[in-house]
């Protein structure tokens, strides 16, 4: 299973020969309820069976849905791994699990390229932020929405404890692997980072430790904000040595081993909320400026035209809406189709996110009360 951000998707993102499959299914976390689960996915994967049974010969149709098969026998799986949610990319190559803190609609489909959009909004939402729970000897952290929180367990060389013979990581890029996530279940989310010098163990050392290998390890490269909850007294001492502007001012002073994770959660929300709002209105505030100056655009086969011409540098796309086409990228033209039982439709908003991130620009998933258009999207250029 793979955690879900950027670089886990770098390979899905990619134009791919042979038929892509993706699968997006509501899971359950506990019994009864999680009882139906994998009868709805073995549902989905009979689509997915039928839908390439009309290009593709039986023994191809063999290899590529085995792994799907498989998984559909894992009870284990089903009883213990399972999150709110799951989606599940493959081709005749490679067979990749997310599990989801929150629900997907149900889809299931055998395209040219994959079905994205779902997991981009967990990877982009404007809602998503971290909890670092601080204490004099240890740390514990968190990750979710408002919907949810769940456990990171840090790799081995991160200073974790305050006796850990740990060395510190500078400047290095997260890599993130491994099941997740999930406190709940026992999956966790994995960062991972290099080695330099040694840390002494007293409680100054290890908290500044930790704020700069917070910072190189998973903000730099996350960008999500973080709650500090603990004791003034330990805090502080993070304080002193932390310069990641990612850590809000606003923090919880309270033991945090006294805390559930749903008590965590209620705690939290209230002050990152305030930061999602404003990280929105920001966003269309920059809109709307742009667009006086012609330099954003609401229009499906303009924003098309600026993508195409590597124009877009950020792409804000309707959380809850899609759209049934076809990308016709020589002609630069959308074709909409009635809906997706047409074997050609794909969702075009999910086409133009996917090629705006090939082209380095950003996708910022937005809910539909706060976008400024009626569209579905609204582009701003690079120029």
């Amino acid at each position: 299973m793979q955690q879900v951000n950027l670089q886990g998707l770098t390979y899905f993102l990619e134009r791919h020969e042979g038929p892509c499959l993706s699968l997006y299914q509501p899971t359950h976390r506990s019994h009864p309820e999680n009882q139906q689960d994998i009868i709805r996915y073995k549902n989905l994967v009979k689509e997915l069976e039928s839908s390439l049974a009309e290009k593709y010969a039986k023994r191809d149709i063999t290899a590529i849905m085995k792994p799907f098969h498989d998984l559909g026998e894992d009870r284990d799986f089903w009883q213990q791994k399972v999150l709110d949610g799951l989606a599940i990319l493959a081709d005749e190559t490679r067979f990749q699990i997310f599990t989801l803190q929150r629900q997907p609609e149900e889809f299931a489909v055998v395209s040219d390229s994959f079905h994205l959009k779902p997991l981009l909004r967990l990877t982009q939402t404007q809602d998503r932020f971290q909890v670092l729970c601080v204490s004099r000897t240890d740390i514990q952290m968190y990750e979710g929405t408002r919907d949810g929180l769940d456990q990171v367990l840090f790799a081995d060389d991160f200073p974790e404890h305050i006796d850990d013979p740990t060395e510190e990581v500078v400047d290095v890029p997260v890599t993130s692997y491994g099941l997740g996530p999930s406190n709940r279940q026992g999956q966790v989310m994995y960062y991972k980072g290099s080695r330099k010098d040694a840390i002494q163990t007293d409680k100054e050392r290890f908290l500044g430790a930790v704020a700069r290998a917070l910072y190189n390890n998973i903000s730099k490269e996350g960008k999500l904000p973080v709650v500090l909850v603990g004791l003034p007294e330990n805090i502080g001492v993070f304080r002193k040595n932390n310069q990641n502007p990612y850590v809000l001012e606003q923090e919880i002073n309270i033991d945090p081993t006294s805390l559930t994770v749903e008590q965590l959660l209620k705690k939290a929300w209230p002050v990152v909320e305030p930061v999602a709002a404003k990280r929105v209105q920001d966003e269309i505030a920059r809109f709307k400026q742009a667009h006086g100056t012609g330099l954003a655009n609401g229009d499906l086969e303009n924003v098309l035209g600026a993508v195409l011409d590597g124009r877009v540098d950020t792409l804000m796309v309707d959380a809850e809406k899609r759209i049934a086409g076809k990308i016709d990228r020589e002609n630069r033209k959308v074709e909409l189709l009635n809906d997706f039982s047409d074997p050609e439709a794909e969702d075009v908003l999910d086409d133009l996110a996917e090629m705006v991130i090939r082209r380095s620009g950003d996708v910022k998933i937005i809910p539909s009360q706060y976008m400024p258009t009626d569209t579905g999207l609204a582009a701003i250029y690079r120029f």
